[in-house]
């Protein structure tokens, strides 16, 4: 057996020196980074509420993901540059020993890769469920198993590398019977759960973007009550209009026009002005009135509606009965 075959299973480079520290806060500063900039672009594109951002996974599962990372980069100092420097793989075919060992040790460290991926898309979308919940299940499940698992397979093949290994070339690749049943049972894991999460997780956008249109026109008719609430207040205007008299909480540029009056006017003309104003001023508080009954009754029904659709969109599986007419 070869010094290089001995050597496999255990950390190459410069004796440890304590920099796994080191390695792993840049890890967190590196996938912290990361997260917040995943945030803000996000954020900018949606122009929403942070509850529609995936901030566990941002700013939470990144960070640790960069722990990892920083640690394995400490363990492993070959595998800190993708492309490896001259004279780092062999150029002469190694003995069939030694090439069956590191062989065996990139399967191992990709087969890892591989189930980290797995791994970590789950768990983010675990998180990213407790969070948004049904809604945005698909949106985070899909991706991440998709990508996680690759990206873990290259990041694993990327640490198995040694020393005197042999260049990497696509004419080494070989589909054994253990890889095509590990395929299969990730893309039936893959369609599986896509297509469950992808049928629930649409209903749950649908209900959810229901329940937000909803709160949105409970939000527009409530500041339409407040409005009419105010106008109500133009009754008394037109007492003080009639009496003679110019109310504070009347219109500025119609106080300049009655204080013009004075002196320029006949007594009779005035009093005709006035009544006008003050009839205008009952229609507006009456019509407020009437507004105010019609708000109430709509701000009601919405808030119904937003109620149901975000039980909906907590609970997609059951049926939601048709909307009644509204008010």
């Amino acid at each position: 057996m070869s010094e290089t075959t001995r050597l496999l299973d255990h950390p190459t480079g410069s004796p440890p020196k304590q920099t796994w520290l080191r390695f792993a806060l840049s890890g967190l500063v590196g996938g912290g980074l990361l997260g917040g900039v995943s945030v803000g672009g996000e954020y900018l594109l949606r122009g929403r509420d942070l509850y529609e951002l995936a901030l566990p996974v941002y700013l939470l599962l990144y960070p640790l993901i960069g722990i990892g990372i920083g640690w394995f980069y400490d363990r492993h100092p070959h595998a800190r540059t993708w492309v490896r420097p001259s004279g780092f793989f062999s150029v002469e075919p190694l003995p069939p020993e030694e090439a069956d060992a590191r062989g065996q040790r990139s399967r191992r460290f990709m087969g890892i890769g591989f189930g980290a991926g797995i791994a970590i898309s789950l768990m983010a979308t675990a998180l990213d469920f407790v969070w948004r919940g049904w809604p945005f299940l698909a949106e985070t499940l899909i991706p991440t198993l998709l990508w996680w698992p690759y990206l873990g397979l290259l990041f694993g093949y990327s640490m198995s590398l040694q020393p005197g290994a042999s260049k990497p070339s696509i004419r080494n690749f070989r589909f054994r019977m253990r890889t095509v049943m590990i395929l299969v049972a990730y893309v039936a894991l893959l369609f599986g759960l896509g297509t469950q999460s992808a049928r629930y997780s649409g209903l749950a956008r649908i209900y959810h973007e229901k329940d937000r249109a909803a709160r949105a026109m409970v939000d527009f008719f409530q500041s339409q009550i407040e409005k009419s609430r105010v106008d109500l207040k133009r009754a008394d205007n037109a007492k003080e209009l009639i009496a003679g008299r110019i109310p504070d909480g009347l219109d500025p540029s119609q106080k300049v026009f009655l204080k013009g009056l004075e002196g320029k006017s006949t007594e009779s003309y005035k009093q005709y002005r006035y009544g006008l104003i003050a009839d205008g001023e009952n229609r507006q508080a009456g019509l407020a009135a009437k507004n105010l009954a019609e708000y109430g009754a709509l701000v009601e029904s919405h808030r119904k509606l937003a109620a149901k659709y975000a039980k909906a969109a907590r609970e997609p599986w059951v049926p939601v009965e048709p909307d009644p007419p509204m008010p």
